[in-house]
């Protein structure tokens, strides 16, 4: 029996929101890598999992949810999913990848911002 992992799909450093039930919502940065087992060229298992970058403007608003450990909507980069934080800045998807034509409303000067708290950390 041969087994391998494939990448499906890398989205990486898109723009984005986390959110939980209750409409708590965060913009992140955010990259995504999705994989899949093959089993003697049959496809099996799926796994998918992330990194998030905050801005620290956003940090009081994370905290709660980092503790909490829900499940969190990510929205953004042409999917929208569900996942669970493994910790500040990683996750974990736990739902099929939807593909959607949302598109995050972050206007450039917003984005400036963000990359320069970025590259200040």
């Amino acid at each position: 029996m041969q087994r391998e992992m494939k990448t499906l799909r890398t989205i990486a450093n898109q723009a984005g929101t986390i959110s939980d039930r209750l409409r708590l919502t965060v913009k992140v940065r955010f990259d995504l890598i999705e994989t899949q087992d093959f089993v003697d060229g049959v496809p099996d298992l799926e796994f998918s999992y992330g990194n998030l970058r905050f801005s620290d403007e956003s940090e009081p608003q994370v905290l709660p949810l980092i503790r909490c450990r829900n499940h969190l909507t990510l929205q953004g980069g042409g999917i929208q999913t569900t996942i669970r934080l493994n910790g500040p800045t990683a996750f974990t998807v736990t739902s099929s990848i939807t593909e959607c034509d949302w598109e995050e409303e972050v206007e450039e000067e917003e984005e400036e911002e963000f990359a320069a708290l970025l590259r200040v950390a």
